[in-house]
């Protein structure tokens, strides 16, 4: 149950859905945490997120990433797979995480953006991920990948525990001019530093 504290704190609400204290994760973002029954929330289409944690410590986060990496070679920005899988990792090894514990749940990568390409944004980001953790010896336990609907993701990282909400396809519209508009950004952008149980 929610107290008055926690409905305070910036970016945590109580989603009676869940009943649960939940954080969002907005795209180009992350959050790490090792607060029990707290759900780290995210909206996908074609972005992913990996949900990573350490089962022994509890501790975890998710990221939220908009496209593989910056075809221009920048890669220092959250929005781009590659440093939002390096900004994870670490911080979850920072509190105390282990590299070698670490297992992963992956979602999104739906083609809800350039349909028609031989290879879709969403494709795209589904096969980095997967090969980025493989790379890294990082085990994925459970996957929702690919599809042409919209999911909104709940991972409890003390748990382990992640659920998934497939939309409406009327929903990929709005969510598809979303996602190209963010896309627009991140490529303009000057460089800076039912329910599915998984």
């Amino acid at each position: 149950m929610s107290t008055a504290a926690d409905r305070g704190r910036p970016g945590h609400f109580w989603d009676p859905k869940i009943n649960a204290m939940t954080q969002t994760v907005l795209p180009g973002f992350h959050a790490v945490t090792d607060e029990k029954d707290l759900a780290l929330v995210t909206l996908l289409g074609s972005c992913v997120a990996a949900c990573i944690r350490d089962p022994q410590l509890g501790v975890g986060g998710l990221n939220h990433f908009l496209l593989p990496g910056d075809t221009n070679g920048d890669q220092k920005s959250a929005r781009y797979g590659v440093h939002a899988m390096e900004v994870l990792i670490n911080d979850i090894l920072k509190r105390g995480g282990s590299k070698g514990r670490l297992e992963a749940k992956v979602f999104g990568g739906a083609n809800v953006i350039d349909v028609s390409a031989a290879e879709t944004v969403g494709d795209r980001n589904s096969r980095f991920v997967a090969d980025y953790l493989r790379r890294e010896g990082i085990r994925i336990t459970a996957q929702d990948l690919g599809g042409d609907r919209a999911r909104r993701v709940f991972f409890f990282p003390d748990s382990g525990r992640a659920s998934v909400l497939k939309l409406p396809i009327a929903d990929n519209r709005r969510l598809r001019n979303e996602e190209m508009a963010l896309r627009s950004k991140a490529q303009a952008a000057p460089k800076a530093g039912g329910v599915e149980l998984f």
